[in-house]
């Protein structure tokens, strides 16, 4: 009793349209996922220099990043918490907080301008501190 598996013995076909299909759901996803990180951080801060600053490891789900960026024509900081602007800087607290309830590992970055006061930072760490985060990282450059 011989069987026969089907077909009329030639070379099965290699389907390109599915192989798109997928490949363009991929694209989309890995777009998407991309454009979070990057509206995150803020091109426009200069960060400091610091020769010997070591690469954090990056643990994007638990990651924070707050912006500092010195405005020179107001001699003040603006401090961005994502999209949000925190003016005054007591907002900060508020906009963390629940962040901190939500995910107790959280790590929280402070990407400070080049060109802002230590005094301004400081600031920022204790909104931070009063939020209940402690775990604070201060952004550099090596180069």
């Amino acid at each position: 009793m011989a069987g026969s598996v089907g077909g009329d013995g030639s070379d099965p076909e290699f389907q390109v349209a599915p192989m798109i299909d997928v490949l363009l759901v991929l694209l989309i996803f890995f777009m998407s996922i991309t454009t979070d990180q990057v509206l995150k951080i803020d091109k426009s801060i200069a960060l400091p220099v610091a020769t010997e600053a070591k690469k954090r490891e990056n643990d994007m789900k638990n990651q924070v990043i707050v912006n500092v960026d010195w405005d020179t024509a107001l001699g003040k900081a603006q401090v961005r918490y994502g999209a949000i602007v925190c003016d005054p800087i007591e907002q900060l607290a508020d906009h963390v907080r629940p962040v901190k309830e939500a995910n107790d590992k959280v790590k929280l970055i402070i990407r400070g301008d080049a060109l802002t006061p230590a005094v301004e930072v400081q600031k920022v760490i204790e909104q931070l501190a009063a939020a209940g985060i402690d775990d604070i990282s201060l952004s550099g450059t090596n180069r």
